[in-house]
């Protein structure tokens, strides 16, 4: 009986040692994984470090050639002013000559009917007589005559017509001189409205009453004014003496040439109103963007950068009649523009 037992019993060690071999294989196949991930990753990050490097120094070449643009931009300015008066006079040297072209063509018309005449009357001359011959060389030395000068004052529209042409050439490559210096100066002020609208955005930081949209600055009305009003409240003076004081260290940076303002606009919903004190939602949004202008110029923004605008229910920025879209359109925008 135990021969019986021992003969059916099975020994699993082989099984067990087979086992422990494939997870070992396992094992130290996932390890290489690792340490071949692990190399190709110090790799990548060795050539990501090399790649911040040269951006670093990319950036560095950006600024210095900025630095350089601005100073270009200075030059071009100062190649305006030449360039416009350059223009002026050119225009007014072409009026001259096309007036002169003008009378040139007038001239060789009229002599080309007079040659045209004196042709005819030769042809005309069937008797031909002594005096008959006198008289045609006369009339032959007078065509030849008005040939020669005919022919002159061709040669001058000619000239003329050349000259035109140049002048016209001129005025088109002074007029793409001055777009591009027109272009250069837009570009130097949007980078100043960049910095600004940066700088506010720090301060004031993410506030549902504040927000930007496209290229101005938009304040909520409640944020200033109570309803109907136009009289600023203690909450807006606090947010405008945070205005005033970026705008003026803004108008330090950018440079006397640049005609900029920065623009105020009221706009209110659709409601009307009609009280003492204002007749029209186009008054009451008038009115505020002056209060707004006012206080500017009370906290040491010189007045000859500020402009107020009202624009009433005119200009929304939400069409719907919903108490939602109204509170979006009752709303003050600053907005950093060229005059």
């Amino acid at each position: 009986m135990r021969r019986f037992r021992n003969a059916t019993e099975y020994n699993f060690w082989p099984s067990f040692v087979d086992a422990l071999s494939t997870l070992l294989i396992v094992v130290l196949f996932f390890l290489l994984l690792f340490v071949l991930a692990h190399f190709f990753m110090g790799r990548n990050l060795d050539t990501k470090n090399s790649e911040i490097s040269r951006l670093n120094a990319h950036l560095q070449q950006l600024t210095d050639e900025l630095s350089v643009q601005r100073q270009n931009a200075e030059h071009l300015a100062e190649e305006l002013t030449q360039l416009t008066d350059e223009r002026t006079q050119a225009l007014a040297q072409i009026a001259l000559l096309e007036q002169d072209v003008k009378a040139l063509n007038l001239r060789k018309q009229e002599l080309e009917k007079e040659t045209a005449q004196k042709s005819t009357e030769i042809q005309s001359e069937r008797k031909i007589s002594e005096e008959a011959k006198a008289h045609i060389a006369v009339l032959t030395a007078q065509t030849e005559k008005l040939t020669k000068e005919l022919a002159k004052l061709s040669a001058q529209l000619d000239m003329a017509e050349a000259k035109d042409k140049e002048q016209k050439a001129q005025i088109a490559d002074l007029g793409k001189k001055l777009n591009r210096a027109l272009a250069a100066k837009a570009s130097e002020l949007a980078s100043y409205r960049s910095e600004f609208f940066g700088t506010l955005r720090k301060v004031l930081k993410d506030r549902d009453d504040i927000r930007i949209v496209g290229d101005r600055f938009v304040f909520q009305s409640e944020l200033f004014f109570k309803s109907g009003s136009a009289f600023l409240e203690n909450n807006g003076k606090k947010q405008l003496n945070i205005l005033a004081k970026t705008l003026k260290e803004l108008q330090k940076k950018i440079p006397a040439r640049i005609p900029w303002v920065l623009r105020v606009d009221g706009h209110t919903d659709n409601i009307p109103i009609h009280n003492e004190l204002y007749s029209s939602n186009w008054q009451l949004s008038a009115n505020r963007a002056i209060a707004v202008v006012q206080y500017l110029i009370e906290r040491g923004v010189p007045a000859r950068f500020l402009v107020a605008a009202g624009f009433g229910e005119y200009q929304p920025i939400d069409s719907k009649n919903t108490e939602a879209a109204r509170r979006k359109n009752r709303r003050i925008e600053f907005k950093l523009t060229e005059r």
